[in-house]
């Protein structure tokens, strides 16, 4: 008789081997269950601001290269009207960087806010994957100005009035608008409407128009503030670098400040659940 048999007949039961699931799933469930989780809106608005001080580095460092912005996109708007008159005389394609700055802006704005959407604009993995698009988009612009792939008007060139245009440069200018379009995006999702990160027209408006102006605690007004003033630094921290290094430089440090945030969303805290 097979020995099970008589285990059986005798009334004694066998033990049931239970399977455990393999440890490696339930590693990557706790971590699709971690990013699936919404982050806490507190102090969200620290990682806007630090947005801010990344659009005045690539403004300044986009204007002064290829005389248009990646951010500010009135300003583009401004450029590409005088496209239609020929003007500036020196820079007769200058529109066209604009026009180019623009559409990807605006194409990087409608396809960052649909995924967004879809997956959850707060929820953690959304924003860590948002920011790391972003910095890498910049990553490609700065290898492909660093490999000289690009060509960089010299300031002995600049001085001259009149600099030669490279179509290709059109690249990474189109990679460097669309993560620009992430920004304005992560702050709606966050609703700091009142800092946008890449315009000040509205910001300054804002900002004298607030009755509430001259109250000691005025957690907006204090925001506002503080993007003009980070916008006004990066430009100035921009132009500084690309004196003394050139531009890659200052797109390395702008990447490397996106991917701080990025990091710095691995680790924010969750939303707190409401009890009810």
């Amino acid at each position: 008789m097979d020995p099970k048999d008589e285990e059986l007949e005798n009334g004694r039961q066998l033990p049931i081997a239970i399977e455990k699931a393999p440890a490696k799933s339930d590693f990557w469930q706790r971590l699709r269950d971690y990013h699936s989780t919404q982050v806490d809106k507190k102090w969200t608005s620290l990682p806007v601001l630090a947005t801010s001080y990344v659009s005045g580095l690539t403004d300044s460092a986009a204007y002064n290269a290829w005389s248009c912005f990646i951010s500010m996109q009135t300003g583009n708007t401004v450029f590409l009207g005088l496209g239609a008159s020929h003007q500036p005389l020196n820079k007769p394609l200058g529109w066209l960087s604009s026009l180019i700055s623009i559409a990807c802006f605006m194409t990087g704005v409608s396809i960052i806010a649909f995924c967004s959407r879809k997956a959850g604009p707060i929820l953690r993995g959304t924003l860590v994957v948002s920011f790391f698009v972003q910095a890498t988009l910049i990553v490609i612009a700065a290898a492909l100005v660093e490999g000289k792939i690009i060509p960089i008007a010299t300031p002995a060139e600049q001085a001259t009035g009149r600099v030669k245009y490279h179509y290709i440069s059109l690249l990474p200018l189109a990679f460097l608008a669309f993560q620009a379009g992430g920004q304005i995006v992560v702050s709606r999702s966050f609703g700091h409407n009142h800092i946008p990160s890449i315009v000040l027209t509205s910001l300054y408006s804002d900002l004298v128009a607030d009755p509430l102006f001259f109250q000691p605690v005025n957690v907006k007004r204090n925001e506002r503030i503080a993007s003009a003033v980070l916008v006004l630094t990066g430009a100035i921290t921009g132009g500084w670098v690309m004196r003394k290094a050139d531009m890659a430089a200052v797109l390395w440090f702008a990447a490397a400040i996106k991917y701080t945030i990025m990091t710095g969303f691995i680790f924010w805290p969750a939303e707190k659940a409401s009890s009810e």
